[in-house]
């Protein structure tokens, strides 16, 4: 029981370490515009450095991920993560947080590899899903925490730098507990390098998806918060408030989809219905006569483009080539920080060179009704079994 409950909680605090950087980022905006004399789209930008640093890195990091122990990624990961939010709270300048940003990137760009590549030497297929929707839960409880808390911290005596600096405990966290999972076992040694192969076409499928969703997905979890407090007059804790709302409703949509979908739905449906709310989250934005509208919108951000992660996971781990999926959800992944990486600044441009949020939004719609012709091709075999670790065999946790 210890050992299924210690998983669950390593991998959930890996994903919130790994990604939690773009949310210090929406969450923060105005006391970091307000430090550093930062224009919004350069705002934008530091969601770009991250998410394109995860984007370039991400096949990397999956082809790492499935030629080293899982443990010993998924450490690394958490190590990289907890450096970079230590590095960004002492920054001095703008310049100095892009670059510190640098290595958020790389922490997420290792995620999701690491994570289901422990997956899936502890769960079988057909039982998997419960365990990614735990941990890819741990994303939405990041936002969760970042909209209701950061914005306590910064007005606090800690102000922003010391609420940023607090982020650490949680990578302190997750390497104590991931290192009592392992204490005992024999310590895995690296495996030979996997056959070089292309990936399927269902997932650069899947990865084309996550660009378009991910482009939705930055411009939203971006500026939705900013949104609402410039055109609507919410302060900056409502706005917070909104943004966990998003946060909390992905938090369950994560929780349940996974299940649902391997179970009941498939894949390739439960990802059309999560991008039809994606559209329909950019119709409520653009259309809002007032700020009542944008508590629906958060709704459905949350049960879309926020949550897609746990049946795309769950796709990309059944259907990657046998021995490659770590690579397939690197190659997932980087379509998806790919797609982040241009929304939040092309959103942020638009505003800025318009003076309105809406036309961005109705782009957000479009995006949406696109990713749902795209999802009725995620269709095909289990290609990837039940893997182990290095050369198939178990990365044994006691």
């Amino acid at each position: 029981m210890f050992r299924r409950i210690g998983l669950g909680t390593v991998l959930a605090t890996t994903m919130t370490s790994s990604t939690f950087a773009p949310v210090i980022f929406a969450v923060l905006a105005t006391p970091l515009r307000e430090e550093f004399g930062a224009a919004r789209w350069q705002i934008g930008a530091l969601v770009t450095v991250v998410t394109a640093v995860g984007a370039v890195l991400s096949p990397m990091a999956g082809s790492f991920a499935d030629r080293f122990a899982p443990s010993q990624s998924t450490a690394l990961t958490i190590s990289v993560a907890g450096i970079s939010y230590l590095a960004i709270s002492l920054a001095p300048s703008y310049l100095w947080v892009a670059a510190a940003s640098l290595l958020s990137g790389v922490a997420q760009a290792m995620g999701n590899p690491s994570t289901n590549r422990l997956i899936m030497t502890q769960a079988p297929v057909g039982r998997r899903g419960l365990l990614t929707g735990v941990k890819q839960s741990g994303v939405q409880a990041g936002n969760v925490m970042g909209g209701l808390l950061l914005p306590l911290g910064a007005a606090s005596v800690l102000g922003w730098r010391g609420t940023v600096a607090m982020v650490v405990v949680l990578p302190l966290l997750g390497l104590t507990l991931l290192g009592l999972l392992i204490r005992g076992s024999e310590k895995p040694g690296r495996s030979e390098p996997a056959p070089a192969s292309r990936s399927s076409s269902v997932v650069l499928r899947l990865a084309l998806y996550g660009a378009t969703i991910g482009a939705t997905n930055g411009a939203l979890t971006t500026y939705v918060p900013s949104y609402s407090q410039e055109t609507f007059g919410f302060d900056t804790t409502t706005g917070g408030l909104l943004f966990a709302v998003c946060g909390i409703v992905a938090f369950v949509t994560r929780l349940s989809a996974g299940h649902l979908s391997e179970r009941f739905f498939g894949h390739h449906r439960t990802l059309m219905g999560m991008a039809m709310l994606t559209a329909l989250a950019g119709v409520l934005l653009a259309s809002a006569p007032s700020g009542a509208w944008l508590w629906p919108a958060a709704v459905c951000v949350g049960l879309g483009p926020m949550a897609w992660n746990v049946v795309g996971n769950l796709a990309v781990m059944e259907l990657s080539p046998k021995g490659g999926a770590g690579r397939g959800s690197g190659v997932m992944m980087a379509g998806f920080l790919g797609g982040t990486a241009l929304g939040a600044p092309l959103l942020g441009g638009s505003a800025d060179l318009l003076g309105t949020y809406r036309p961005g939004w109705l782009g957000v719609a479009a995006l949406g009704l696109i990713a749902i012709w795209i999802a009725k091709g995620v269709v095909g075999p289990s290609a990837s079994g039940d893997q182990g670790g290095p050369h198939g065999q178990p990365d044994h946790l006691p």
